[in-house]
């Protein structure tokens, strides 16, 4: 999915100040009552206004082409809001897309500093981040109970959760046949090792002779983090201890996994690695421009859109490694403090939570469903051959979110998204690199 982390000169500075003014807003909200909901035999019908859209999500809507399609994802807009006019008649759901990522994350911020943010939202990796801030909205506790425990541990602060999720993912090794048959590699064994993958890589590179190439490696921002996790913790390595309370950038596992994915991205498509258009990216590998590609369960759609004839392996795993994963493409809803519409705001929470929501999304867009009912349902599987490798690699896989920094986030991250970049980008050693950052991030920790 579109992810990165751009570094910004508002998100750097306004903490302590949105701290305090949260503080203030909770305590004036609170004086008021908790909720300023409309009764339905009192009030005119409200309006909800949610940033991001409960229906298809990545790579975009616009993809959408045949008439099934349109219609199943117009049929979740349509449940969700049957579902709310049944506490709340005559309710405007106002759905506005703000981005995702970074950009998503700068816009809430701004949008709670000037006291005025959305009554729901959704994210990925900033739960804990606003939490701690005073500027969401506890979850009631039955909600979370039938959703799986990894995709909900980014949801938590201090052991309260503070969102639903929606969807996750997690990720696999997509592999485009027509380039492995190009190349005189059989199409139905994809590598398993991460030297069968970079040995496979190099010929395939060789046999395109500037056609087709190897393997795309994203690098630049959050996506390309989502992407280097995995092998990171297939040694052992990983950002942080287990706890997020120390820095662990400069391990030798993290410095073999970086070598590693130094010399696969010599078999990618020339200037591929500088991008951070994920879409582009990833096209490569459905159009036959690259054969490999990291990918999480939204590509089985979206490939599909691209006429792509791609299969999903497990990721390769390295020798005396094991095999891990890192939970991504996890749509996490929550209600801001701020909202004078609580009450409803944690009904759509509800719903996002549900069996029969998830089950709609799944079966609309190939996604994972974090609700664990819907992820038994073997209908699922059957409609959507492809999640069965996704269903096995959340069998067998440890996995979970990236890391939330107890302390200066953003730049802890620009100091990793600047070491990984001039890494796989550039040409600055492994080893320096990460010292760099290590000690830059340690201080920022202190």
């Amino acid at each position: 999915m579109k992810s990165s982390r751009k570094p910004s000169f508002i998100l750097l500075t306004v903490t302590v100040v949105m701290t305090l003014l949260l503080a203030a807003c909770s305590s004036a909200n609170e004086s008021k009552g908790s909720s300023t909901d409309s009764s339905p035999a009192s009030k005119e019908p409200i309006t909800l206004t949610v940033w991001g859209t409960p229906s298809l999500s990545l790579p975009t809507n616009d993809n959408l082409t045949s008439e099934d399609d349109i219609a199943k994802n117009q049929s979740i807009f349509t449940y969700i809001q049957g579902e709310m006019e049944k506490k709340f008649p005559g309710i405007t759901i106002d759905y506005v897309n703000k981005g995702w990522a970074d950009d998503l994350r700068q816009n809430l911020m701004v949008s709670v500093m000037a006291g005025n943010p959305p009554d729901v939202s959704f994210g990925e990796d900033f739960v804990p981040e606003f939490a701690k801030m005073n500027a969401l909205s506890e979850v009631p506790a039955d909600y979370t109970t039938d959703l799986v425990k990894g995709p909900m541990a980014a949801a938590e602060y201090e052991g309260k959760n503070y969102a639903v999720s929606g969807m996750t993912g997690i990720f696999a090794l997509m592999y485009n046949k027509d380039v492995m048959k190009k190349a005189g590699l059989d199409p139905n064994q994809p590598p398993k090792t991460w030297d069968e993958w970079l040995d496979m890589s190099k010929k395939i590179t060789a046999a395109g002779k500037g056609e087709y190439f190897g393997s795309v490696v994203q690098t630049t921002g959050l996506g390309g983090t989502f992407r280097i996790a995995p092998f990171m913790r297939q040694l052992g390595g990983d950002l942080t201890t287990p706890d997020w309370q120390k820095i662990t950038f400069d391990s030798p596992a993290n410095v073999k996994a970086l070598t590693f994915l130094k010399e696969l991205s010599k078999t990618a498509p020339t200037g591929s690695t500088a991008l951070n258009d994920e879409g582009a990216l990833y096209n490569m590998v459905h159009h036959g421009k690259a054969a490999f590609g990291v990918a999480g369960p939204w590509h089985i759609a979206w490939s599909a859109t691209e006429k792509c004839d791609c299969g999903f392996a497990p990721l390769p795993v390295p020798e005396g490694g094991k095999r891990a994963n890192v939970i991504v493409g996890n749509t996490l809803w929550f209600v801001l403090k701020q909202s004078k519409h609580q009450e409803a705001g944690m009904e759509f929470l509800r719903i996002i939570a549900s069996q029969e929501y998830q089950e709609k999304f799944a079966l609309a867009s190939s996604r994972m469903p974090s609700n664990k009912m819907a992820g038994e349902n073997a209908e699922l599987i059957k409609a959507i051959p492809q999640l069965a490798v996704y269903e096995e690699i959340v069998g067998n896989e440890e996995a979970g979110p990236l890391p939330v920094y107890p302390k200066n986030g953003p730049k802890v991250w620009e100091a990793w998204y600047k070491a990984q970049e001039s890494v796989l980008v550039g040409d600055k050693p492994v080893e320096a690199s990460l010292a760099e950052a290590q000690k830059t991030a340690e201080e920022l920790l202190k």
